[in-house]
């Protein structure tokens, strides 16, 4: 079998198997025979593989950025100067977006307006890009 292979070659692909393990998270897509639940679509983009997980990952962080956004503040952190031009009022989360000039000309321009709109970021961070 290996005769005509180049030297090593057979070494590096065909090497045993290591066990996963156990609290390996099990890859699964939704599953739309139960309806379409948005929340559980998105929870279960952790266990879809490729970019859903990243996606899924950033859809965990962004509802705990909101959630420790919507937390009381310390009778301390009230008492603390607001440094904020706007008096926008504090909370326990300072929300950054950063994103590439290249959004805008693609369709995500009206997502990031609707967000800055809102106040659901504090800080918006771009790059100039070129004329697009």
């Amino acid at each position: 079998m290996a005769s005509g292979a180049p030297p090593g070659t057979v070494e590096a692909v065909l090497r045993h198997s290591e066990s996963v393990p156990e609290d390996t998270p099990q890859v699964r897509g939704y599953d739309f025979n139960h309806g379409v639940d948005y929340h559980a679509l998105l929870q279960s983009y952790t266990t879809t593989g490729f970019q859903a997980t990243a996606f899924g990952q950033a859809v965990k962080e962004v509802n705990s950025m909101i959630e420790k956004k919507l937390e009381p503040l310390s009778e301390e952190e009230l008492k603390e100067e607001n440094l904020n031009p706007l008096k926008r009022e504090k909370s326990g989360c300072t929300i950054f977006l950063g994103y590439t000039s290249n959004l805008i000309s693609c369709g995500v321009r009206e997502p990031i307006r609707y967000l800055v709109q809102n106040n659901m970021v504090d800080v918006l961070v771009t790059t100039a890009g070129g004329i697009e």
